[in-house]
């Protein structure tokens, strides 16, 4: 219990984080410059995304403890040479992306994005490690670190700018700045010199993984686009504005994903654990018991919100995004089924069960994007987070048929 309070304080921090960059640049910036910041930051989630496929969910899914020793310690310094070549993959990609917009003109291209993508993927690693080894102090304290930084940077920034405000460039850059000195925390430890040092060995081991690394990625890729591709969607179609007052009106709905975030993070290791004693009926109680608490502090929050959101607008946003309650409620709407959907998606992960895992992501991904473009031409943006909602809950369902099926054939939880 008290490792899944530590986890709920830690994501509570990185929650406080993000609400507090966005409340900033909500008040202080432009609409069309705070759509840029949402750009690269919707990107960075979306490869951490891809980073958990590759590498951090065999580490979530190894056992830690006595008796896992020396399987752990292998897998973990082949994950680690792994992330290094995805991180310098981004970076260039990043790069060649930032070319490539400066060359049409775009907004959203600027040099801070590909600097901020590599400092928070290296944070996010580092913190997924120290999940799954139970170690959720160690998370929360370097989380704590980033915020203290973060919290800093941007409020002399702030200062210094005066009316001028800031700009989404000056924020990322601040932000890279505060994780990546996280990151670089311990950079130097025996593991991490170890890593480097046998990258070679490393990428010759990782074959054994591809193959389930591939149905992770196809599987966090479709996951993906049931969560973002509305960001890109109406980016590319209603423009930046837009896409600021769809987040502006998230903003505040984000913390219970966050919490199931959180309670996943946590949740891992003694799914695992489960999983390995062939418990299935007490691997079920857990997430049902996750999931129903879940949707009810969701309801409670979203009522909360919407309630207060004429004051949020006049006090914290500077008036603007005012009368939008009605969008604060399908977010709401959204978060619930978001809270589902991560719940059991940590089921078929802790089971092993990627393959169908992915398929039912990718089936629920084509639903969403087809909702997504029907629902923006027929509403405009708010149509777009419905779609989202119909494709979360398509997954949600698909993924619950799914999880039930497999444990009642003991996939994955027959005793060793």
């Amino acid at each position: 219990m008290r490792r899944y309070l530590t986890s709920a304080v830690e994501q509570g921090l990185f929650s406080i984080l993000n609400l507090g960059v966005n409340l900033v640049l909500i008040r202080l910036v432009a609409p069309q410059d705070y759509g840029v910041f949402v750009f690269w930051g919707a990107l960075g989630y979306v490869l951490a995304s891809v980073q958990n496929a590759v590498s951090i969910c065999h580490l979530q899914v190894t056992p830690f403890g006595p008796g896992f020793e020396e399987t752990r310690g292998r897998i973990e310094t082949i994950m680690a040479g792994v992330n290094l070549v995805f991180l310098a993959a981004v970076c260039l990609i990043a790069l060649g992306g930032v070319v490539v917009l400066k060359g049409l003109g775009a907004s959203l291209g600027v040099w801070a994005g590909p600097v901020y993508l590599i400092a928070f993927l290296a944070q996010q690693y580092g913190r997924a490690l120290r999940f799954s080894r139970r170690d959720a102090t160690g998370a929360t304290v370097r989380t704590a670190a980033v915020l203290a930084l973060a919290a800093a940077g941007l409020t002399t920034a702030a200062i210094g700018a005066g009316d001028n405000g800031l700009s989404a460039d000056k924020a990322l850059i601040l932000l890279a700045a505060a994780y990546g000195l996280v990151a670089l925390w311990g950079v130097w430890s025996p593991g991490a010199l170890s890593a480097v040092k046998g990258l070679a060995a490393s990428l010759r081991a990782y074959p054994p993984y591809a193959r389930q690394s591939g149905w992770i990625f196809l599987g966090a890729a479709s996951t993906e686009v049931l969560a973002r591709f509305y960001v890109f969607a109406v980016a590319g179609t209603a423009g930046a504005v837009a896409l600021a007052t769809l987040s502006a009106t998230q903003l505040l709905l984000r913390p219970p994903a966050l919490l199931a975030s959180s309670w996943a993070m946590a949740a891992r290791p003694d799914l695992v654990a489960r999983r390995e004693a062939g418990d299935a009926g007490g691997l079920v109680r857990q997430l049902a018991l996750a999931a129903g608490g879940g949707l009810l502090l969701t309801a409670l929050w979203t009522a909360g919100v919407a309630a207060a959101w004429p004051l949020v607008t006049d006090h914290v946003f500077g008036g603007k995004y005012a009368g939008e309650t009605a969008l604060v409620v399908l977010w709401g709407v959204c978060a619930a089924t978001t809270f589902v959907q991560v719940v059991i998606n940590t089921g078929l992960q802790s089971i092993k069960a990627f393959k169908v895992l992915a398929l039912a992501n990718a089936g629920a991904s084509l639903i969403a994007m087809g909702a997504i473009l029907a629902g923006l031409k027929l509403a405009g943006p708010p149509g777009a987070v419905l779609g989202t909602v119909i494709g979360q809950a398509a997954e949600a369902a698909a993924m619950a048929i799914l999880l039930i099926v497999l444990l009642r054939r003991g996939h994955g939880t027959a005793p060793r």
